[in-house]
């Protein structure tokens, strides 16, 4: 409102006002209900009023009396409240309507967040990442997505750079990579979709599901396509996301682990439910009941005559014409089998025909165009192999075939390939500097141990011990048929000896890394399958190195049948029969004349050798009896559960619990240390880290290659957590930064 102009005078006690008055409006008097307009009629009429009305606005010019100048204000305010109603059902009926809209378009609500590097010093990530799953070539490099992070290659091959989550990824573990809107994305294994420009990475967050994995991604004419595990096909235009389904009924495809174009037609390949054809937006299935040797797609080829799909138990073929969309019935049973192939993991078309390749890169080849045989025969390709190949699979890019295994890239070209080929020493080239030599055996650290030296030592589930220098050299790798599967590692300093824990028993390490011993049932364990040790005796004063290095440990063996104190040659047994909780056993902790021992079934407590207590949730507040990790901080003793979270052993004899404070946390077996007035825990959502000073916990994870921390040590300087991405080294110094 402006251009107001008032004038008073004594004469009738009248107030003149002349009011200009230019409002935007959305609506007219015709928008009015019929009965609101008469009365505003009236009581216009009655005030002498002239209203002037437009679309854009308004204009009055009218004489008020003192009186009157309340109805005009009620009438202004209804006018007002009249409209803002309108418009407020306006709005909501636009936005049902475009929710409606979204719901039948599949429309899928996300969050997009850009993902900076960290740069608080004091942090570093170990990991290996000669695992890889795919390449793609972005910016005139090779880039390829590995159980490492993601790593940048020249085109000859020259290690450029390593990103981690110190880098902005929000996790190590990659799954697929595909070039699109000039941008690279990358399916990860469990924190969605991640697009990367060359600098920055950005993270995609679908709302309304959990994607699991991404196993495969395909940019076909200006579109993205996503195959995930659990969040159904998604298709991306650079602006929204839409999940394609099937028919009327809306279908969903789920665990999708193949995509691939030929065409018009797009093929989907799933874990168990067959393959999936679209062409023109129309829809036909293949599973083991039309031929196909497996519902588990791993590859598709289609040229003019044949359709050639391989599952990871072999090859079939079906003629196009069997399985033409057109028709108005695709033939059932149309498929035959070519070959059957265990462990086959994938195909690729060559100039010439076929390459199959087996998860242990034994490769074949097929001759598409020979029509001599109904069925096309395969040749074996021999070719220098190492044994020790697993995870293989062939891609084809830039004219070349590419291997991506376990043990990093080989690389060769598309020409070395001829349906007659029967052997070729450098069939597949190592490509890239993967540092295979110095990097980790697995990223999968089930245990962490400092030595005396500052050597770490990192265990594996499946590939044994790496030995790792101060500043991130592996210095050695100690893998067995026995040394393999590592549950734990501990040190008796005086003798600089290492025992590991491992499902064949427990070995001992000399300082020179080399086995000098081992403990079995043979030596009186109850179980090979030995989750952590304790050593229960010191070295005595008047003992010698020699004789010290010598002798035979007394320990507590937590083993998948009981406990084992002794020597070896001289173990007792401690069983359910003498009152164990349980026979299975995760943890075991001595302190003084006591060892605790965390069971399937409890907590226990043995004071010389018998068991005087045991804690379960029918006797106390444990609320999880499996108890799976213990340690002390400050004297005081720490109980960490699987998904009932931390307790304290408190003074007076009776568990205490931090559910309040931290969650019903998941704390894996050998993830509980603690050093001075700090404890540290293991989790499946990161580390938590106690202060007995301030008696607060906070929470790790974005400093992570991966959120499950299976192993925790450190020294006073720093801690290392072992996870499923490899090894985090943080300064203690790192979180005064943070602070």
């Amino acid at each position: 409102m402006n251009n107001q102009k008032i004038e008073g005078g004594q004469r009738g006690h009248k107030v003149f006002i002349l009011i200009n008055c230019s409002i935007p409006c959305p609506f007219t008097l015709e928008s009015i209900s019929p009965g609101t307009q008469r009365v505003m009629q009236r009581r216009l009429s009655a005030m002498n009023s002239v209203l002037f009305t437009t679309k854009a606005g308004f204009r009055h010019t009218f004489v008020l009396n003192p009186k009157s100048l309340v109805g005009l204000a009620i009438s202004i305010l209804l006018l007002f409240l009249v409209g803002a109603w309108r418009i407020k059902n306006y709005a909501r009926r636009e936005l049902e309507q475009e929710r409606a809209l979204q719901q039948k378009q599949n429309i899928i609500p996300f969050e997009r967040k850009a993902r900076h590097a960290l740069t608080r010093k004091g942090l570093e990530i170990w990991q290996s990442f000669n695992n890889t799953r795919a390449i793609a070539r972005f910016n005139d490099s090779y880039f390829a997505a590995t159980a490492g992070g993601l790593i940048e290659l020249s085109q000859s091959g020259n290690l450029l750079r390593h990103y981690s989550v110190i880098d902005g990824l929000p996790e190590s573990d990659l799954l697929s990579l595909a070039v699109f809107d000039s941008k690279l994305f990358i399916g990860t294994r469990t924190q969605g979709l991640v697009s990367f420009d060359g600098q920055i990475f950005e993270s995609y967050q679908w709302r309304d599901r959990d994607p699991q994995a991404i196993d495969c991604l395909l940019e076909d004419a200006g579109r993205l396509f996503v195959g995930t595990m659990a969040g159904g096909l998604i298709g991306f235009d650079g602006r929204q996301f839409r999940e394609i389904t099937i028919g009327t009924d809306h279908k969903r495809l789920l665990k999708i682990n193949y995509l691939s174009k030929a065409g018009s037609q797009l093929f989907v390949g799933t874990f168990d439910d067959g393959l999936w054809i679209e062409e023109g937006e129309r829809w036909s299935h293949f599973t083991m009941a039309d031929g196909l040797l497996s519902n588990r797609v791993v590859g598709v080829v289609a040229n003019r005559e044949n359709l050639f799909v391989a599952s990871d138990y072999g090859l079939s073929v079906a003629p196009t014409t069997c399985l033409a969309l057109e028709n108005s019935q695709v033939l059932r049973g149309c498929f035959r089998a070519v070959s059957v192939m265990p462990t086959l993991s994938g195909m690729v078309e060559t100039p010439s025909g076929i390459l199959l390749m087996l998860d242990d890169g034994e490769s074949f080849t097929l001759a598409t165009n020979d029509n001599s045989s109904r069925t096309p025969r395969l040749n074996t390709l021999a070719w220098a192999r190492p044994t020790d190949l697993t995870n293989c699979r062939s891609v084809a890019l830039d004219r070349d075939l590419w291997m991506l295994t376990s043990e990093g890239i080989r690389r060769a070209g598309a020409s070395a390939f001829d349906a007659s080929l029967r052997q070729t020493h450098s069939l597949f080239s190592p490509f890239g500097q993967t540092a295979a030599g110095s990097s980790l055996n697995s990223n999968l650290i089930s245990a962490l141990l400092l030595d005396g030296e500052g050597r770490l030592w990192a265990g594996s589930f499946r590939n044994g011990i790496s030995v790792i220098a101060t500043d991130g050299h592996v210095l050695a790798h100690l893998e067995t048929e026995a040394a393999r599967e590592i549950n734990s590692l501990i040190e008796d300093r005086d003798s600089k000896t290492v025992l590991a824990a491992t499902s064949q028993g427990l070995l001992r390490f000399d300082e020179h890394l080399r086995q000098t011993g081992s403990w079995s049932t043979r030596d009186g364990l109850l179980s090979n399958s030995v989750m952590q040790a304790a050593l229960l005796s010191e070295r005595a004063a008047n003992e010698t190195a020699e004789e010290n290095h010598a002798r035979n440990f007394l320990l507590a063996c937590a083993t998948s049948k009981g406990l084992s104190i002794g020597v070896a040659g001289h173990l007792r047994g401690l069983t359910t029969v003498q009152g164990l909780p349980s026979n299975s056993l995760y943890a075991v902790f001595a302190q003084g004349r006591r060892i605790y021992a965390g069971t399937l079934g409890g907590l226990a407590v043995i004071e010389d050798g018998r068991i005087v207590r045991v804690f379960t949730d029918t006797n106390s507040s444990l609320t999880h009896n499996w108890v799976t990790a213990l340690s002390v901080a400050g004297g005081r003793l720490f109980v960490g559960t699987y998904g009932g979270g931390v307790f304290e052993l408190t003074a007076a004899g009776e568990l205490r619990s931090f559910a309040a404070e931290t969650g019903r946390a998941v704390v894996n077996p050998n993830a509980m240390w603690s050093y001075n007035e700090r404890l540290y825990v293991g989790t499946l959502d990161g580390a938590l880290i106690f202060d007995l000073h301030t008696q607060k916990w906070t929470r790790v994870s974005e400093e992570l290659p991966a959120r499950t921390v299976l192993s925790i040590t450190g020294d006073e300087g720093h801690v290392y957590f072992g996870t499923t991405g490899g090894v985090a080294r943080i300064e203690k110094s790192y979180w005064n930064q943070a602070e």
